[in-house]
C-alpha cells in the first residue's frame, strides 16, 4: 500500500476563545451594558443615545480628525438653536461644538507628531487675515464700553449681561466658532479623497434646518393668514433665531444647493439635490420674512444665469415655487406688505424713522475705526430712547459703519472681493476637474455674497454670524480644494493624503 500524505485538517468554523481573552470580553461587554443602561436612566433616552453616539464620534475621531471634521460641518449651523442645546444635549451648544473642535485639533496635533507630512494644509490669504483682525478688533474696541449699556436692554431682553465679559462672549467667542469652523473644514477639504463628499453633510444640516422651521412655523398656526401676521413670526424666535435671521440662513444654504443641481451630472445626484432645494425653498417661505424672499429671488436668478445650458431642473423648481406663491393668499399678502403705499418707513416696518435716521449721526463719533461690535446698545440714540429697543441696526451697512468705521467697512470689502474671486476660481478648477456637483457647490458660495449685499440692505451684518455660516463652510472648503493643487515644497515630499487619482 502507497503511502500518502493526507491533507491537514481545515481549522474549525468558530475557535473559542481562550480562558485568557474570554474575561476580558466578558466583562467589556457587561460595562457597555451597564453604561448605557445607566446613561438611558440618567440622561433619557434621547439625550443618552446623543451622548453615546458623540463617544462613539469622538473615539473614531482621535484615529482620523476627519471624522470630527465632518461633525463640526454638519453641527455649527445648530449652535444658537434650541435644538442642539436645550433639545438633545441639555448644554450649551457652543460647549458642544467647541469641545468637537479641540478634539478635531488634537487628533490633527497627534497626526503631525507621528508624521509631519501626514496632512495637507491650506494656505489662508492675508485678505482673510485681515478680516479676521477687524472682528477681533471690533470685539475687543466694543467691551470698553459694554458698562455703558443701558439698563432697560437688559430688562427688555434684549441682552442678557452688561459685563466685559457677557459681551465678550457674544460678540467674540461665539463668532470666532465660525471662523474656526471654516478653518476645520479647510483642512478637511484638503485632506479628503473627494472634495465632493463635503455636500452630504454640510446640505443635510440645512434639510433638517428647514424641516424645523416648518414644523415650528406649522405649530400653533390654524391658517396660513395667521403666519402671515408680523407677530406670529414669532414663533420660530423658539429655535433661537428670528425669523428674517432663518430666512437668511436657508438662503445661502439653498444657494449653494441650487446652484450644485445647475451642474451636477449623475441622476442620483439631481434628484437628491432637487429634494435638497424643494425642502430649504419651502423652509424659506415658512419664515414669512420679506427679505427672505428677496434673497431667494436673488438666488433663483444668480442659478439660472450660471446654469450654462444644463437649467432645466432649476426651471422645473422655479415653477413649482411659483405656483405654491401665486396660490398662497397669505404668501402673497406678506410678500407685498406696504408696497404701493408711499410710506418708506411703513414699507421698512418702522426701520428708518425709529432706527435709521437717529444712528446715522453717530458715525461721525468714530469714523475711522468704528465705536465696537454692536455699538448700537451704547450709542446716545439708545441711551436717549429715541430708537427701538433691538440689538443690531438692521442694516448690515450701517451696522459696519457704526461698528468698524471707514478702515474697517474697507477692508471687509476687500475680504469679500477676494472671497468672491476665490470661489470662482475653485469653482473653475472643480469643472476643469469633471467634479460637477463641487463646481456648482462653489458657484454658490459666490452667490452667497451677493445675497447678503441684498438682505444685508434691512437686517444682518458683514461681520462673521451664525446667519451665513454656511457660506463660511463654503468658503472654507474652497480654500482646501485650492490647498491640493498647490506644489510641494522644495526638498520635501508632497504633504497630505493622495487625492483620487493623485496615486498614479
Amino acid at each position: 500500500m502507497n503511502d500518502t500524505t493526507l491533507p491537514p485538517l481545515s481549522p474549525p468554523l468558530s475557535t473559542p476563545l481562550s480562558p485568557a481573552l474570554s474575561a476580558p470580553v466578558y466583562l467589556a461587554c457587561l460595562g457597555a451594558a451597564l453604561t448605557v443602561g445607566l446613561a438611558c436612566e440618567l440622561l433619557g433616552g434621547l439625550r443618552a443615545a446623543a451622548v453615546l453616539g458623540a463617544g462613539l464620534v469622538a473615539l473614531l475621531g482621535m484615529r482620523d480628525f476627519r471624522v470630527l471634521a465632518v461633525a463640526v460641518a454638519f453641527m455649527l449651523p445648530y449652535v444658537p438653536t434650541w435644538f442642539l442645546s436645550e433639545g438633545v444635549a441639555g448644554v450649551s451648544g457652543q460647549r458642544i461644538v467647541g469641545l468637537v473642535m479641540l478634539l478635531a485639533l488634537v487628533s490633527v496635533a497627534c497626526g503631525h507628531a507621528l508624521d509631519p507630512w501626514r496632512i495637507r494644509y491650506p494656505r489662508w490669504r492675508p485678505a482673510f487675515l485681515a478680516y479676521v483682525a477687524v472682528f477681533v478688533f471690533a470685539a475687543l474696541n466694543g467691551a470698553r464700553s459694554a458698562s455703558a449699556i443701558p439698563e432697560y436692554f437688559k430688562v427688555l431682553e434684549v441682552v442678557r449681561e452688561t459685563t466685559s465679559l457677557g459681551y465678550l462672549r457674544v460678540s467674540l467667542f461665539a463668532p470666532a466658532l465660525i471662523i474656526a469652523g471654516c478653518a476645520i473644514v479647510g483642512l478637511l477639504a484638503a485632506n479628503v479623497r473627494d472634495p465632493r463628499w463635503l455636500l452630504l453633510p454640510v446640505l443635510s444640516s440645512a434639510v433638517l434646518l428647514a424641516a424645523l422651521v416648518g414644523l415650528f412655523a406649522l405649530h400653533g398656526a390654524s391658517t396660513g393668514a395667521d403666519l402671515a401676521q408680523q407677530g406670529s413670526r414669532r414663533s420660530l424666535s423658539v429655535l433661537g433665531l428670528h425669523a428674517n435671521e432663518l430666512g437668511l440662513l436657508l438662503n445661502m444654504a439653498l444657494a449653494l444647493a441650487i446652484c450644485a443641481l445647475g451642474t451636477a451630472r449623475r441622476a442620483m445626484a439631481r434628484v437628491a439635490l432637487a429634494l435638497a432645494c424643494l425642502a430649504l425653498m419651502a423652509g424659506v417661505l415658512m419664515t414669512f420674512s420679506r427679505g427672505a424672499f428677496l434673497g431667494l429671488a436673488v438666488v433663483i436668478l444668480y442659478a439660472l444665469a450660471t446654469a450654462r445650458g444644463r437649467g432645466w431642473p432649476l426651471w422645473v423648481l422655479v415653477g413649482l415655487a411659483l405656483a405654491v406663491a401665486l396660490s398662497s393668499d397669505s404668501l402673497a399678502q406678506r410678500a407685498l406688505h406696504g408696497i404701493g403705499g408711499g410710506d418708506l418707513d411703513f414699507l421698512s416696518s418702522g426701520r428708518i424713522d425709529a432706527i435709521w435716521l437717529p444712528l446715522a449721526p453717530e458715525i461721525l463719533d468714530h469714523p475711522i475705526l468704528g465705536a465696537g461690535h454692536a455699538s448700537i446698545l451704547w450709542s446716545q440714540a439708545a441711551q436717549a430712547r429715541t430708537i427701538l429697543p433691538v440689538s443690531h441696526p438692521h442694516s448690515a451697512y450701517l451696522a459696519s459703519l457704526l461698528d468698524v468705521g471707514i478702515a474697517g467697512s474697507v477692508l471687509t470689502a476687500l475680504f469679500f472681493a477676494h472671497a468672491w474671486r476665490l470661489l470662482r476660481r475653485a469653482a473653475r478648477q472643480a469643472a476643469w476637474l469633471d467634479q460637477g456637483a463641487l463646481a456648482g457647490f462653489f458657484g454658490g458660495g459666490a452667490a452667497c455674497i451677493l445675497l447678503l449685499l441684498v438682505q444685508g440692505l434691512t437686517d444682518d451684518s458683514f461681520m462673521p454670524a451664525f446667519t451665513h455660516v454656511y457660506f463660511w463652510l463654503c468658503y472654507g472648503a474652497a480654500v482646501g480644494t485650492l490647498a491640493r493643487a498647490q506644489p510641494a515644497r522644495a526638498g520635501g515630499p508632497a504633504r497630505g493624503r493622495p487625492a483620487a487619482g493623485e496615486a498614479s
